[in-house]
């Protein structure tokens, strides 16, 4: 591809974008020099690189490749038998190690949708002992661990012991000539220990001198207490370096033996950490991955320049390729047109080098071969060439080289010279481009370009919006329109004389003044429209809502009629199912009185008591069989007494005091007392009358605090029975907690009947004689359930 192409559409500052995020300095060497494909095959196999390492990276959170000092050619040396430094076997062993994360990190997950990465990953060598080997031996790039042989450790360890047994020599001999020294300390010179002797005394002391100093005041001197120590200490350090170098040769060799799985270990690990980098810029500038194509069809949707600030940036809609060939952008200057060019070239070849696009999902560039931009002022000064040369000699190249497989970029065509002259040109040299059918796009100020767009179906006007009251750019392209250039208006809005742009109105032609004119109309129209449309879209949406809500609030209480119509089904299988089951029981109980053999007095009260209980547990036989055809209870007929169906509970009740002020009455569901709202409530029948039992008058609504009693003085012992039966019935019914029965004293043969009786009553909890003064023995009270 052309270089100079590539930097005028900034390609060159994309790649060093990408490579800030780059570890390896040889990954960041090749983002450097990498041209992007021609291959719509290898686009899509690097777009799905970068894909598969964002996924990796980003979302499940793997590491990328970690840095290593990066080996050169001393691993060729390796191979050939040299001997190494430490320092570049130290590199060897940080590309082991980061070779052998880099493996674990790229091939531990378990994704279907990342397949490339890993079988790249795969083919990295891992050597892990030798990695341990070197990291343990070799501590920094001039010291050897002790411990690297065991050699090397006996030959420190007697090393130390010389060191040592010298020092306290020459100690114990500096306490005895001290005044012949120059200074009491120990020094070295050349691997061997030395004092410093004062000049004069020299003869002093016996041994050998190494040195002296500057001015000659002091001479080294290595004492003869000493010279052979120093001999055995000598012999050891080259001992000692031997070892070290033997060392050396076999971490040496070992590395030479995988001098080739380690260059190619670099190759996978650049190659891999250049996928990470793309992967993170798109991180980044929060872009995605758009859809190739080698058919010069591309969509931008709300593609960002990333070299733009994100804040100042504004996204850009380009359509090109599919119904027509080329756009021919006109608008004001500073409008935009050029980001617009710069946009769809870079856009192009980003993908083409496997990098994702800042854009909204469903962008679609194509795949060129050839890229040709002729952007911007290029006056060529070397070649003595004005802006105008040196913009035809690119527009010689584009018109003779363009053909179906480029993507064709042109700023101000034909600009640079006479109006008519350069649009004629422009107009051929646009001919000829669309005979070669190459794609692109094309600015330009030309009316007569404008009108020849409207004449060739290959290539369409388009323009780059403005305020129509400011003429204030809006960054926005909209395409199947022409723009005006508007420079009269401008330069009056910039402060320029109201009489020179009258004046330059008057001379322009009335053709040029009257194509303006209707493109201005035609602009405004299609403002107007767009706004409609816009609100009409608003209004849409608007009622698309609201019927969504309805349709939901219409299924919800659906599903709320179905839920609760099923539950009152299953509420009334449950109370027929226990009305059935204690009537069960009560029939049991009752078939038990009846076989026995002989039948008391006890046996019947407690037999007619199991009856008026099997008689509650029937369905009221006035109930209605539809009780939503009955009338919801109204505050008129709320009366005291009345029998009332309740809708939220399925049950037959009596209301047992007056609505209060929440629209509430109190009722009695059997023995059970609660308060319903009077809409939940279905009108059943009037009040019931009192009835009569035997004479006696008991009242359906007891008064507890009153105290509830009954009186059966002189009656015969069944009929008091009986009546004390009902008389229980009916306060339990009303929950009355305690009641007195008057039954007198005579032979005590009816006060005995009737304790006998509620002995095995489950209605009474318990009961006992009144006190005196409240009837003595002539009074039973009876405690209730």
């Amino acid at each position: 591809m052309d270089d100079r192409s590539l930097r005028t559409l900034e390609y060159d500052k994309i790649l060093e974008l990408i490579s800030r995020f780059a570890v390896l300095k040889e990954t960041k060497r090749r983002i450097s020099a990498f041209r992007p494909f021609s291959d719509i095959f290898k686009v899509r196999h690097a777009l799905d690189e970068t894909e598969e390492a964002y996924r990796l990276l980003f979302d499940y959170g793997v590491g990328g490749v970690e840095y290593f000092d990066e080996p050169g050619e001393e691993i060729e040396r390796a191979e050939k038998g040299s001997l190494l430094k430490l320092g570049e076997i130290l590199k060897v062993a940080g590309l082991l190690r980061s070779s052998r994360i880099a493996r674990n990190s790229f091939t531990s997950i378990d994704d279907e949708k990342i397949k490339i990465l890993p079988e790249i990953a795969e083919n990295i060598y891992c050597d892990q002992y030798l990695e341990k080997e070197i990291t343990a031996k070799v501590l920094s790039d001039e010291k050897i661990a002790d411990d690297a042989s065991e050699n090397l450790y006996r030959i420190r360890k007697r090393i130390k012991k010389l060191n040592d047994k010298i020092r306290e020599t020459l100690a114990s001999f500096i306490r005895g000539e001290s005044k012949y020294l120059q200074d009491n300390l120990v020094t070295m010179r050349g691997d061997r220990y030395v004092i410093p002797v004062k000049s004069e005394f020299r003869s002093k002391i016996k041994g050998f001198v190494h040195d002296q100093s500057s001015t000659g005041s002091t001479v080294f001197i290595e004492p003869i207490e000493v010279l052979e120590q120093n001999n055995e200490l000598k012999t050891a350090l080259i001992e000692e370096q031997n070892e070290i170098e033997e060392i050396i040769r076999d971490l040496s060799h070992k590395i030479g033996l995988i001098a080739q799985k380690i260059t190619a270990n670099v190759e996978i690990m650049t190659y891999l950490d250049f996928c990470a980098a793309r992967a993170s810029f798109a991180y980044k500038t929060k872009a995605l991955k758009p859809t190739v194509n080698s058919d010069g069809f591309i969509d931008i949707r709300a593609g960002r320049h990333p070299l733009i600030d994100e804040k100042k940036v504004v996204p850009l809609d380009i359509s090109l390729g599919r119904d027509y060939s080329f756009l021919l952008i006109t608008g004001p200057n500073t409008g935009g047109k050029t980001v617009t060019l710069k946009l769809c070239g870079l856009f192009c070849l980003m993908a083409s080098g496997g990098m994702f696009l800042p854009a909204k999902d469903g962008t679609v560039v194509s795949v060129f071969n050839k890229y040709y931009a002729d952007i911007g002022d290029e006056q060529s000064i070397e070649q003595s060439l004005s802006t105008f040369s040196s913009h035809l000699n690119n527009l010689v190249e584009i018109t003779s080289d363009a053909a179906e497989d480029s993507l064709v970029l042109i700023d101000e065509i034909g600009a640079g010279t006479d109006p008519d002259e350069g649009s004629a040109l422009a107009q051929a040299m646009i001919e000829m481009l669309l005979e070669n059918k190459a794609k692109g796009i094309i600015t330009t100020h030309y009316s007569r370009l404008k009108e020849y767009a409207y004449t060739d179906s290959r290539i369409i006007n388009a323009c780059m919006e403005f305020d129509a009251k400011t003429f204030a750019p809006i960054y926005k392209l909209t395409i199947g329109s022409p723009g005006s250039s508007n420079a009269i208006e401008i330069a009056t809005r910039l402060g320029l004389s109201e009489d020179i742009t009258k004046r330059a109105t008057s001379l322009m032609s009335d053709g040029k003044v009257a194509f303006d004119n209707v493109i201005k109309e035609a602009e405004k129209t299609r403002r107007r429209a767009e706004e409609e449309l816009s609100e009409l879209d608003s209004l849409k949406k608007t009622a698309e809502e609201e019927l969504k809500n309805i349709l939901s609030e219409k299924e919800k209480l659906q599903s709320d009629r179905a839920r609760l119509f099923e539950k009152a089904k299953a509420d009334s299988r449950r109370l027929v199912n226990e009305r059935v089951e204690e009537a069960d029981e009560l029939v049991s109980e009752i078939k038990s009185i009846l076989d026995k053999a002989e039948i008391d007095g006890g046996d019947i009260i407690r037999a007619r008591t199991l009856k008026n209980k099997l008689i509650d547990k029937r369905y009221d036989e006035d109930a209605p069989d539809d009780l939503f055809a009955k009338k919801i209870l109204t505050p008129q007929n709320a009366k005291v007494g009345a029998r009332v169906y309740h809708l939220r509970t399925g049950a037959y009740c009596e209301i047992i005091s007056e609505p209060n002020k929440k629209g509430e009455v109190g009722i009695a569901i059997g023995s059970m007392k609660t308060n319903a709202k009077i809409n939940e409530l279905y009108y059943i029948g009037e009040p019931e009358k009192e009835k009569k039992t035997g004479g006696v008058k008991i009242s359906k609504k007891v008064s507890q605090s009153a105290g509830a009693e009954i009186n059966v003085v002189g009656k015969r012992r069944e009929e008091a029975l009986d009546e004390v039966d009902k008389f229980i019935d009916n306060a339990v019914l009303n929950n009355v907690e305690s009641v007195r029965i008057i039954h007198g004293v005579g032979m005590k043969i009816l006060s005995s009947s009737i304790h006998q009786a509620l002995k095995s009553d489950r209605r009474v909890k318990s009961f006992r004689f009144a006190d005196y003064g409240e009837g003595d023995i002539g009074v039973t009270v009876v405690t209730l359930k």
